[in-house]
């Protein structure tokens, strides 16, 4: 009883005596200062803690001196500025955040990403750009780089592999294609110099205070084969005032467990941090029967700010394993649907009793293990430096040097026709024939399970759906020593500016990421599948014969390749911008980069095992690769500001992409034969025209932003599967797109806001060789991609409490050139909500998919360019997913 008087006492204590301190006046000499410099004097004077946000404004505030209470002196220097205060009294902390409504001067941000010399923000560039706020992600951590994207029309997104190992497509590209066209950059420098596997080296995390995603445009100009967009992770750079937040998430619907946290000051007057990054462990939305995703990044920034320079130095740990989902077997019957044993919402063919498995390579027999899955480990190093030369010259230098290693294992799927009736399969003909090679004629074939030896008695009944299927595992090994390097200097003159940079980037593979497939087994088809043996059994039951010892039909798949390779690209780049007039600016640009490329590729060769199953036992002579290539690209561009709150822009680029190492290796492996390696027509860079115009308006309530736009390439290679047994085929073929995008927001009062992006487009094939059969196809819809796709969010804000509710629509597309395999057009609902407990904690909620919708992002891009089939593979969207987090900021 008296230890609760006392706590009680003690409580009463704090809180009056904190109230007191609130309401006192306190004796102000506030000198003048910048707006961040000003709430450090009031913290000193007042002897109170300071809690804020980064604070971007630069403005000097006057002098202020008298006596004032904290909120009257925080309100006045707060009024007409993008921030708010609230005091916690039992701490005596003030903590400042951006305010609850700061969309209304979104468009006069100042963007670094696409843009040189002058400052420019959004609403007066001539350029599509989209900036994604740090409370944004701060709020709802993303999944995946690719989830990121959503929030950004004229991208449509596949993100049903995982959380790397995505497919994003920039305004009319094929879906399918991973990032490409597209940079994906961090602090303005590429995580790759070709854009392969860059998502997973660049994990979203609270380090990141913005994202920004410019399509077409100038993206051909400031960076490397990003000729569609850039997207450019922007870090935090610690400041005088200390930021720290760290962020709980659990999954409700799956096992998930993630923490995240950033913490930001200073050291010294000069210098400041930034430490941060994520861990998290999880069995995955699709739950293989062992832990699939594993590991994390941390990365730490040292900032060196004086009045002469600036100076960062930043360093990033990556060592992460994550899941790649490949697609399922659906069933196409008058509508898409699943099979009872195997859900589309969670289902997976990975298994426990495929996790771990030997295979006989040129190497040796060497062990794989789906635990591993895509085991990504990264160590990299950034250096940037700006600095004034005069009053009118500055210069910028980037410099990243980055070890990067990506070791892919995982189990896919091929053609349809690998899907067959369990009983019928015994029948074929090499069952047929290993039963003739016994001298009992009375033998029967029957299925086995690997994990336990027993024997399946009905198999037309097996699983309830009478099905078996192959399965190939697939390996790849991406290993490289990459140096980029990005100097810049700008020519600032009244009216106009002119900026001159050279980017270096050199690529020492000792590993290219080429496809190496291990061979085929035979599984059942349910949710976790079990491995399947053919085996011989006479009158007495007994096993006299095994045709596929441990599940293994086969055991070299459809090709083996490995090859190191070096990639060294000078580019110059001049940008020149003049603004003609107050309302009128123009823009021109330039970059030319030469390229060379040297690789040399081993091709493994087939020798029969003694059960006569295939398998690739050496290597070929190797094959090399030693070219230049030399490639420009311009862009030009305007913006006319008819109003302070409405403009106009237009812009025309012809932009490229240089050829891959990566494309050289795997076009000469699946090549049957010389003839068909020259139709590869590797060594030919890509092609683009971009033009566009937009229209972008700002008033107090609206934010508008809309674009036109022609996307052309020319010419596009395009690969064509022929199933499990069938080599690969490359033809070349031309892509024209029209469409319109659009994003906008509305706040219709205190309380409510609406959010929405949206893209229509008529995306089109064109260039199919007439001597291809398929050349009836062209003008047919783009595969993968949808013509038309929105986003729409109502948003409602308290004091404590938001929440959000987001609707998607997706169109219809097409899984072959044929346009006959339709996907169907499918919605989704998405709901977040937050709850803020005090100025410290909030907690977060966070439901995707709400309905449980079956969607699809593709059909079996592994098939042929024409497929109807029953039974297909298919990869649907990840079904319910209920997490919630718990965010502390102090």
């Amino acid at each position: 009883m008296l230890l609760r008087l006392l706590a009680t006492t003690l409580i009463w204590l704090i809180l009056f005596t904190s109230k007191a301190h609130a309401t006192t006046d306190y004796a102000f000499d506030l000198a003048e200062a910048t707006l961040q410099q000003r709430l450090l004097d009031i913290a000193t004077q007042s002897g109170w803690q300071l809690s804020a946000a980064s604070i971007t404004e630069h403005s000097v505030l006057p002098p202020l001196q008298g006596d004032f209470t904290l909120s009257e002196v925080l309100t006045d220097v707060l009024q007409d500025s993008r921030y708010q205060f609230t005091l916690a009294l039992t701490e005596q902390r003030i903590f400042v955040t951006l305010s609850k409504q700061t969309h209304t001067d979104d468009f006069e941000r100042i963007i670094v990403t696409g843009v040189s010399g002058k400052s420019r923000n959004i609403l007066n560039s001539s350029i599509s750009i989209t900036q994604l706020s740090s409370s944004k992600l701060e709020q709802q951590t993303p999944y995946s780089s690719a989830e990121v994207l959503k929030n950004v029309t004229g991208f449509w997104v596949e993100d049903s592999g995982g959380e790397t190992n995505n497919n994003v497509s920039p305004r009319g590209l094929r879906g399918g294609e991973g990032f490409r066209f597209i940079s994906l950059m961090e602090d303005g420098l590429p995580i790759t110099y070709d854009g392969i596997w860059g998502d997973f080296f660049l994990r979203p995390d609270l380090t990141h205070q913005t994202i920004e995603a410019v399509r077409g445009g100038s993206s051909g100009i400031f960076t490397l084969n990003g000729p569609a967009a850039m997207v450019n992770y922007i870090t935090r750079q610690g400041s005088a005032i200390p930021f720290n937040l760290i962020k709980l998430s659990h999954g409700i619907s799956y096992d998930y467990t993630r923490f995240d946290g950033v913490f930001t000051g200073p050291l010294t007057d000069e210098l400041f941090y930034t430490i941060g990054g994520f861990y998290r462990t999880s069995d995955g939305i699709r739950e293989p029967g062992y832990k699939a995703d594993k590991g994390g990044q941390l990365s730490a920034k040292i900032s060196w700010l004086t009045d002469s320079f600036e100076f960062d130095f930043s360093y990033k740990h990556l060592n992460d394993k994550t899941s790649f989902y490949a697609p399922l077997i659906l069933e196409n019957k008058q509508k898409i649907q699943q099979l009872d044993s195997l859900a589309y919402d969670d289902g997976t063919l990975l298994s426990d009793d495929l996790k771990l498995l030997a295979f006989r390579t040129p190497e040796g027999t060497l062990v794989h293990d789906l635990g591993d899955a895509q085991h990504t480990q990264m160590n990299s190093y950034t250096l940037v430096f700006k600095a004034p030369l005069s009053d009118k010259v500055n210069i910028t230098n980037r410099t990243r040097y980055a070890k990067l290693n990506n070791e892919l294992y995982t189990l896919m799927n091929l053609g349809n026709q690998t899907i067959v009736d369990a009983q019928s399969r015994l029948q074929q003909q090499d069952i047929t024939d290993f039963k003739h090679s016994f001298e009992d004629t009375n033998l029967t074939a029957q299925y086995r399970r690997v994990s336990d030896q027993k024997l399946i008695d009905a198999p037309s009944r097996l699983n309830e759906n009478g099905l078996v299927t192959s399965s190939f595992p697939l390996h790849s090994h991406y290993k490289q020593q990459q140096l980029i390097n990005h100097f810049r200097i700008n020519y600032l003159d009244d009216h106009w500016s002119l900026s001159l940079g050279h980017i270096y980037a050199r690529s020492d593979f000792s590993s290219l990421p080429l496809d190496q497939w291990f061979g085929e087994l035979l599984t059942d088809v349910k949710h976790q599948p079990d491995r399947l043996e053919i085996v011989l059994t006479n009158n007495q039951g007994e096993v006299v014969g095994n045709f596929n010892e441990q599940g293994f039909l086969s055991y070299a798949g459809p090709v083996y390749l490995k090859g190191v390779g070096l990639s060294e690209s000078h580019s110059f780049y001049a940008n020149f911008d003049w603004q003609i007039t107050d309302s009128l600016r123009f823009d021109l640009a330039l970059r030319n980069e030469n390229l060379n490329l040297d690789s040399t590729l081993f091709e493994g060769a087939i020798s029969p095992t003694d059960s006569l199953k295939p398998y690739y036992s050496h290597y070929l002579a190797p094959s090399s690769l030693h070219d230049t290539f030399n490639q420009t690209a311009f862009s030009v561009g305007a913006n006319y500001q008819i109003q302070q709150h409405l403009a106009v822009f237009a812009r025309y680029s012809d932009a490229f992409e240089m050829p891959r190492l990566i494309n050289f290796g795997n076009a000469r492996g699946w090549a049957s034969n010389n003839i068909e390696r020259d139709q590869q027509n590797f060594g030919k860079p890509i092609r683009l025209t971009l033009g566009e115009i937009g229209l972008r308006l700002q008033t107090s309530q609206w934010q508008f932003s809309g674009a036109l736009f022609d996307t052309n390439f020319d010419p596009l290679p395009f690969t064509v599967y022929r199933g499990a047994t069938g080599p690969q085929k490359a033809i070349l073929i031309n892509t024209q797109t029209q469409g319109l995008e659009f994003e906008f927001s509305y706040q219709y009062n205190a309380s409510w806001q609406f959010k929405g992006v949206g893209v229509w487009q008529d995306a089109g094939f064109y260039g199919i060789p007439s001597y291809l059969p398929q050349s009836e196809f062209n003008g047919n819809q783009i595969t993968r991609t949808p013509e038309l796709q929105f986003r729409l969010t109502p948003e409602y804000k308290s004091d404590n409490f938001q929440a959000a509710i987001t609707w998607a629509y997706i169109g219809k597309r097409y899984s072959d050139t044929a346009n006959q395999f339709a996907l169907p057009a499918y919605q989704t609902w998405d709901f977040f909500s937050e709850f803020t407990m005090n100025e410290q904690l909030s907690l977060q909620l966070e439901i995707k998919n709400l309905t449980n919708t079956l969607g699809l992002t593709e059909g079996n891009p592994r098939d042929d360019l024409n497929h109807q089939d029953p039974l297909f593979y298919g990869r649907p969207i990840f079904g319910r997913n209920i997490k919630v987090a718990l965010s502390y900021q102090f």
